[in-house]
């Protein structure tokens, strides 16, 4: 809690507030700076990453609840970057199946950087599948719909604009329960290590993502990342949410070293045979084929954006 303290009188060091009579208001001129001061209300803290740690906040001025993130002191410059880039991408990246960016600020004297976000009630996929593994359950594939439908709507977006995440993974989903009905939503998270295309640099190809997801030609660091690096790391998502376990299970206790190989060289197994027989032999196969394009070891083999595994899979699974 020490490390957000500063943040609770962020507005003293702005400035106070001043409200002047409407009649009495000067013009705003183009080049003067319009300051707005707000202070944020720690209510507990939500959870801690290597870059950050997430608290549960109040904003008095727009009265409501968000989630503040706030850089860990003392990090390397790199660190830096990825948080800040987390931030400006999530402002700039409007979609449902995204995280809203609010506000952006740093505490000069501490050199402390925070970000204010929408606050999300529920988990990340990665708790859930391992909360159902522990129970000896599957998800519905109606809810595998619905997670994918918005994965890959958002990954679409972002596609449009330019923007790789180069991470995607069930850690970086989070579901939420909409507040009327039974539909799920998926926000994807974390745009830290994302690649902005239209901003080609020596970044662009250094080898980054979890092993258990990446991409071949992302792992080695061949080739410059596109909008089918994603592809292949949903794909990879998919086969785990939907059966339960990695395409590379046996591989998961050892080292990066090992499931890199697997992902550049090994023939993973069909989903469709870990799924149970009372399935439609119809979905079983469909999966199999959505899985094998959109993990195939040849990028151009694979599909060639989001929105066309989007299409693919909501043709095998209901939403």
């Amino acid at each position: 809690m020490d490390v957000a303290a500063p943040l609770l009188d962020v507005a003293a060091r702005v400035t106070q507030p001043f409200a002047p009579e409407l009649d009495e208001a000067p013009p705003v001129r183009s080049r003067e700076l319009v300051i707005h001061s707000k202070q944020y209300r720690i209510v507990d803290t939500l959870g801690e990453g290597g870059m950050g740690i997430v608290h549960r906040a109040y904003d008095p001025v727009l009265e409501r609840e968000v989630a503040l993130k706030v850089l860990k002191p003392g990090l390397p410059a790199a660190a830096r970057r990825c948080f800040r880039q987390e931030a400006l991408l999530g402002a700039r990246l409007c979609h449902p199946n995204l995280v809203r960016i609010f506000d952006y600020g740093v505490l000069p004297e501490r050199g402390l950087e925070w970000f204010a976000m929408e606050l999300l009630r529920g988990k990340d996929l990665e708790r859930l599948l391992g909360g159902a593994r522990r129970r000896g359950l599957r998800f519905s594939l109606t809810l595998v719909g619905q997670v994918f439908d918005g994965v890959l709507d958002a990954l679409g977006h972002t596609h449009r604009h330019g923007i790789i995440h180069r991470d995607v993974k069930p850690a970086n989903v989070f579901v939420t329960r909409e507040t009327h009905g039974t539909r799920v939503t998926a926000k994807l998270l974390d745009f830290g290590v994302a690649c902005d295309l239209r901003r080609r640099d020596g970044d662009a190809i250094e080898r980054c993502g979890d092993p258990r997801y990446v991409a071949p030609e992302q792992a080695l660091g061949t080739s410059p990342p596109d909008a089918r690096t994603d592809v292949y790391a949903a794909g990879m998502s998919l086969f785990e949410v939907v059966t339960g376990r990695h395409p590379f299970e046996d591989l998961l206790a050892g080292s990066s070293e090992g499931l890199i190989a697997a992902h550049c060289q090994r023939e993973p197994p069909r989903p469709g045979e870990l799924l149970p027989r009372e399935l439609p032999v119809a979905i079983r196969c469909g999966l199999d084929v959505v899985f094998a394009k959109a993990c195939a070891k040849d990028p151009d083999e694979r599909f060639a954006s989001a929105a066309d595994m989007r299409r693919a899979l909501l043709d095998v699974l209901p939403c």
